[in-house]
């Protein structure tokens, strides 16, 4: 951030308002702040300069409301940022439609921040458009579950995260997702938030309810509720991933279930299909015959590979076994180590994380090479 705008804090609470313009120090050579006042209403106080951004305290949402929409008409040119304690979805919208650009859940992270802070200066400051290569969609999966796909999928969006990599890692696992549960996060938005509000959809929007994991990607998580999720369409799905695809170098998708609905559009939009199975003969039976049916749907081997999950070296069946019998090398062997899975499960934390010599956690950055290959 190199240019210039100025920036007013508007609320009530005292504390909150040093608490921000101390923040904001950081940003002392992009920015000049024209006023911190109390109230929207004091249109003395912020006559010392015309704000670029304003920082608005809400309360209430009602009262949030009636303030953006003083200050948007008081200065039409300004870009409005909500900060509230507020987590209601129909909160966050409401405020959204009022005319804010951007929403803050106190207390205010800041990498959010900052975030904010580069989302306004887009917005100030345009730039022409340049062109990027479209993104990577990976898609983590098996038909039944219980092969380890969370497990798999959130390592590998931390480990591609490591190079400095723009990583999303969204669960479509829609009914019994937990990417939530794996990475100990309680997000204010999940998966449904964007699908209930496909007409405001955008990459702005997008980003504006995902959350960043401290081990790197930004995370969209399952619905809340069933009934949500049944909800969601292919269409949704595709429209979705599309956008994701233009903002991430990777995409990681967790996703579990047939080859129907919206996993016909996950599938058919991913680069890359890491069917996840293990070494047993139920698996191996499930996987022949699935791998059989998306390569006559198109997904033939140059997009689906086999990953083997809990890989035990002296096991009756090997993987030059699973080989013969499935048609298709192993891309990538994971070992079964499960004490170090329960360990990160239990505590948040993806095992390349905490536990960076497990062999699972070099299994999988050995995976995150494949992919970038």
């Amino acid at each position: 951030m190199t240019a210039e705008f100025s920036i007013a804090i508007i609320d009530e609470d005292s504390a909150a308002r040093e608490a921000l313009q101390s923040s904001l120090k950081m940003y002392a050579d992009a920015i000049t702040v024209a006023g911190t006042v109390e109230h929207a209403t004091r249109e003395t106080s912020l006559s010392k300069g015309v704000p670029n951004v304003v920082f608005l305290g809400v309360g209430t949402v009602e009262k949030g409301i009636r303030d953006i929409r003083a200050i948007t008409a008081r200065f039409p040119r300004a870009s409005v940022i909500a900060c509230s304690a507020e987590k209601s979805v129909e909160g966050f919208m409401a405020l959204m439609r009022a005319g804010a650009v951007e929403y803050l859940l106190r207390p205010i992270a800041p990498e959010e921040l900052d975030q904010s802070m580069r989302k306004v200066g887009r917005l100030l400051f345009p730039v022409a458009p340049q062109a990027t290569p479209a993104g990577e969609i990976i898609v983590v999966y098996n038909p039944i579950g219980g092969m380890g796909t969370t497990t798999i999928a959130v390592n590998l969006a931390a480990a591609l995260a490591e190079d400095g990599a723009k990583v999303a890692m969204v669960d479509l696992n829609l009914e019994a997702g937990d990417v939530s549960t794996f990475l100990n996060v309680n997000p204010a938005y999940t998966l449904s938030s964007v699908t209930s509000n496909m007409e405001r959809l955008d990459a702005e929007f997008l980003m504006g309810v995902m959350t960043r994991h401290s081990s790197g990607p930004y995370i969209l998580t399952e619905p809340l509720e069933v009934d949500e999720a049944v909800s969601i369409t292919p269409e949704q799905v595709q429209r979705v991933l599309e956008l994701l695809r233009g903002i991430f170098s990777y995409v990681v998708v967790d996703a579990v279930g047939l080859l129907a609905g919206c996993n016909t559009s996950i599938l058919s939009n991913a680069n890359l299909i890491l069917f996840t199975t293990t070494l047993s003969l139920p698996a191996l039976k499930h996987t022949k015959r699935y791998i059989a049916a998306m390569e006559a749907r198109g997904l033939g081997s140059d997009r689906v590979k086999l990953v083997i999950n809990r890989y035990l070296p002296r096991a009756d069946i090997q993987l030059k076994d699973a080989e013969k019998v499935l048609g298709i090398p192993v891309f990538q062997a994971i070992p079964n180590e499960y004490g170090d899975v329960v360990a990160s499960i239990n505590k948040g934390i993806p095992v390349i994380k905490l536990l960076p010599k497990s062999p699972v956690s070099r299994a999988i950055k050995g995976l995150a090479e494949r992919v970038r290959r």
